[in-house]
């Protein structure tokens, strides 16, 4: 019976009653930070304010990395309306912290498949809680009959509109008192859904989280600093200077919310470098991959919060591709044309004087014989535009310089 109702339902809050019960369902996934649980928090206490029939917290979370999971646990067990907490659609996952709000819902439910478990710690902190002793330390996988034996679940649902079935006529203890849930009506077209409204976190709270997952973390940090490097040699802010910003941005945050191991930030920063020193002269030699090597490692210890939160090898592999890539052919094509002089027979003018066109840090450029050239030289040179300087030697596509001391 259940399972027709859950086919003839009609899914829409627009197209159930605008009156009487209402069911707001709060969709969270991804890793608990503070920004998502503040927000689960502020639906469940608009939920009481206003009477809802009941609020569905549909949660796919691998681990939490906010002690303020514990006040969301708090205003689950308080709430003044009946608070329903789901796993799924497989192939979610409720892990850490999203086990203690699990538990401390009136009724537990998750979809067949979905995977339960690593509930005795959670990452902020190394806090703790009481959980089920299966999942402790390991996962369990939701079957599709009765989950007593674990204790973890009260019904088994494979989708929001078979919850909604099974849940109507259900009796739940609410602060001291019985209620009876009204999940289904009847239509004029045969069953329907009471009313019920989708709550999803703001567009603004969703950019920031996207760099709570390693891999993620891994793409914007590396991104946002290679950009920045190439904005450095291609000499003026542009485009590229927005973009890199605004990856740093995304990354400053996911370096704020994770449990980092900051030496593994330090690898990276080395090896980015290491790449950009290399650059510098020339071209893309052994520094080069042996920098890439180093990124690689950082990029794949860069969290620590196993087994909730481990980096894709995979995904590292390709963000450090690209990243090479980036440095043997992008940045050479784009200085190449940005700096583009005839490079054949410069030996012969070592020796010879020229006046710098731009300021140099340590980069610029020089014109000598009515011909510009790219140029480098020491920081500690202090060469500005329309400094006269000296060809000391020849590195690669760039000539090395001096200032020309006064006579």
């Amino acid at each position: 019976m259940a399972l027709l109702a859950a086919f003839v339902l009609i899914p829409t809050s627009a197209l159930a009653q605008d009156d009487g019960p209402e069911v707001d369902i709060v969709v969270i996934s991804g890793v608990l930070d503070r920004s998502a649980i503040d927000f689960v928090i502020g639906r469940v206490e608009a939920a009481g304010d206003k009477g809802s029939e009941a609020v569905i917290i549909q949660i796919n979370s691998p681990a939490t990395v906010s002690d303020s999971i514990l006040d969301l646990v708090t205003a689950v067990q308080r709430s003044s309306v009946p608070i329903v907490v789901w796993v799924g659609p497989d192939p979610a996952v409720a892990y850490g912290g999203a086990v203690a709000v699990l538990n401390a819902a009136d009724v537990r439910a998750g979809s067949p498949g979905v995977e339960i478990g690593y509930a005795a710690e959670i990452q902020a902190g190394g806090l703790r809680f009481i959980a089920p002793e299966p999942i402790a330390d390991k996962t369990v996988t939701v079957g599709s009959g009765p989950v007593g034996a674990a204790g973890l679940l009260d019904l088994v649902a494979p989708s929001i509109n078979n919850l909604l079935v099974d849940l109507d006529g259900m009796t739940v203890v609410v602060n001291g008192g019985e209620r009876v849930l009204e999940t289904v009506v009847d239509g004029p077209d045969g069953l329907t859904s009471v009313r019920t409204i989708f709550w999803e976190p703001g567009i603004g709270t969703r950019i920031l989280r996207l760099a709570v997952t390693p891999e993620a973390l891994f793409f914007f940090l590396v991104m946002g600093l290679m950009i920045a490097a190439f904005e450095f040699y291609a000499i003026g802010p542009g485009l590229a200077a927005v973009v890199a910003s605004m990856s740093l941005l995304v990354a400053s945050y996911g370096l704020v919310t994770l449990p980092i191991r900051w030496w593994a930030i330090a690898l990276i920063l080395f090896g980015l470098w290491l790449m950009t020193v290399d650059y510098q002269r020339g071209g893309a030699g052994p520094i080069t991959w042996l920098a890439a090597v180093i990124l690689f490692v950082g990029g794949l210890f860069i969290t620590d919060a196993a087994p909730q939160l481990v980096p894709s090898w995979w995904v590292v592999m390709v963000v450090v591709i690209a990243v090479l890539l980036w440095y043997m052919f992008a940045m050479t094509t784009v200085a190449r044309s940005r700096f583009s002089t005839p490079t054949i027979g410069r030996e012969h003018m070592i020796g010879r004087h020229g006046t710098a066109v731009t300021d140099f840090s340590p980069l610029g450029e020089v014109e000598v014989d009515g011909a510009r050239w790219s140029a480098s030289a020491h920081r500690e040179a202090g060469l500005n535009a329309g400094s006269p300087v000296e060809i000391v030697g020849v590195d690669g596509r760039f000539l090395e310089v001096e200032p020309v001391e006064a006579e």
